[in-house]
């Protein structure tokens, strides 16, 4: 039995300037049959766990330009989320350590010589409440 896929048929429609229908009624009724190709792999191959997150955060990134190019509400959202995260108050880190009822146990840094004047206040002001709540 001979087979013919439907790429093979457009290839030779192509050539011959028939149409594919044509060129698929005449193989059949030549005793070819038509079988389906298998599906090519779109992209490259995936071969770790780390390529597959690259993958994913690419495509993300190119679906978020795309719909920032072509759609006028997509990009007022967007500059408007962009400018809401910049005034957005940033989280710093604490030097202070403290235990399981929240009470200051110590620093990660030297108040001498490793703390800034903004670091030593920060502790300056723990120590502070935690005299006060001993006051209750």
């Amino acid at each position: 039995m001979k087979t013919i896929t439907m790429s093979d048929v457009n290839e030779l429609a192509r050539r011959t300037g028939n149409t594919p229908m044509g060129v698929l009624t005449e193989l059949i009724e030549q005793g070819y049959q038509l079988t389906e190709e298998a599906p090519q792999p779109k992209g490259k191959p995936l071969s770790s766990a780390k390529d597959a997150l690259s993958q994913w955060k690419e495509s993300k990134q190119r679906i978020a330009d795309e719909m920032y190019k072509g759609d006028p509400l997509v990009r007022q959202l967007m500059d408007a989320d962009n400018a809401y995260k910049g005034f957005a108050p940033q989280s710093q880190k604490s030097i202070l350590q403290r235990d399981e009822q929240g009470n200051v146990t110590g620093t990660s840094k030297s108040m001498l010589t490793g703390a800034t004047m903004k670091e030593q206040a920060e502790l300056m002001a723990a120590i502070r409440a935690t005299y006060k709540q001993g006051d209750n």
